[in-house]
């Protein structure tokens, strides 16, 4: 088996510094390995965010090391992809599913990569003293730390990409650098976001006693998916039980414990993204604020505003100046 350095794998096509010590960074699979795209981006606050889509042109063992400690969210977009840790430890991550790796700052791992098979992934990084806070309710944390500390690395399985996961991971898809600096702040918003959202999930798998049978899981993804369709219609939790054939008080209750957020703050999360996109259009304050399902343009601003740090009209402003 063919072995190469990471680093030694790509060629850089095009680097931005942007201020406050962000970066992105474009990359080629050099021509005598492979062909495709790596795209990187450090947003300054301690998480940085990557995407690939290469093949390569023979069997080959890719060589990764680290020496700052942290963790990564690795959501997996193409074929299995079999890791290898120090110890002999191996790992397969599935198509469409997503860990988290934690890792010491001496650490190591090769990804085991076939001829012509398609590596797709998108990978969210964050040092360890931001994912400490983020992670805080997580159970046996400090035990899980140690132990990476000692071997060098901890995974966390995730499980497979959900729907929401889905939709934030297709932010980060393009193969281009966007040098717009707004576009660079919403994929860091996109960043913080998902990363929130699956260590959320995580904890929320890890700490949940109780076991949803199948039908009452279609039902939470059926609540779910009403949720991210219909955000423009005056939905209530009553109206969203209904539509998934389930029990109102029953819904609050296991949709707050299977997604680990609440049905009012997912579809207010749907509707304030949704209305982001619009003003990026050029569509009027009040406009947005009628299609994405609410009726008082102060209410909405004052959302928009918390939930972004700045004001709807100010973003409108900025987005349509270039």
């Amino acid at each position: 088996m063919n072995k190469v350095n990471h680093n030694n794998l790509i060629e850089i096509s095009k680097k931005i510094n942007n201020p406050f010590s962000r970066e992105t960074l474009l990359t080629n699979i050099k021509h005598n390995y492979g062909n495709g795209v790596f795209l990187w981006h450090d947003f300054g606050n301690g998480i940085a965010s990557s995407s690939c889509d290469y093949k390569l042109n023979d069997d080959y063992n890719i060589y990764l090391s680290s020496n700052i400690a942290g963790a990564v969210l690795i959501f997996n977009l193409s074929n299995n992809i079999k890791y290898f840790f120090k110890g002999n430890k191996e790992f397969i991550l599935k198509k469409n599913s997503f860990f988290i790796g934690l890792s010491s700052d001496d650490f190591s791992v090769e990804m085991h990569l076939k001829k012509n098979r398609q590596c797709k992934a998108i990978t969210i990084g964050i040092k360890e003293l931001l994912f400490l806070q983020l992670a805080k309710k997580l159970e046996n944390l400090s035990e899980i730390m140690q132990e990476t500390k000692a071997v060098n690395h901890f995974i966390i399985e995730g499980g497979y990409i959900d729907s929401y996961q889905f939709e934030l991971l297709s932010y980060f898809e393009n193969k281009t650098i966007n040098e717009n600096s707004l576009s660079n702040l919403h994929l860091e918003s996109m960043a913080l976001n998902l990363s929130h959202y699956t260590i959320n999930k995580i904890i929320n798998k890890c700490t949940n006693s109780e076991d949803f049978d199948m039908e009452k899981i279609e039902s939470l993804k059926k609540a779910k998916q009403i949720i991210i369709s219909q955000y423009s219609k005056p939905l209530s939790i009553k109206d969203i039980a209904n539509k998934a054939a389930t029990n109102e008080c029953y819904l609050k209750k296991d949709f707050k414990q299977y997604y680990g957020t609440t049905i009012y703050k997912m579809l207010q999360k749907r509707r304030l993204e949704v209305a982001k996109e619009l003003l990026e259009e050029n569509f009027s304050v009040k406009e947005t604020c009628l299609k994405v399902g609410y009726k008082h343009i102060g209410h909405f601003s004052k959302l928009f505003l918390n939930h972004f740090k700045i004001s709807p009209s100010e973003y409108r402003k900025k987005s349509n100046s270039f």
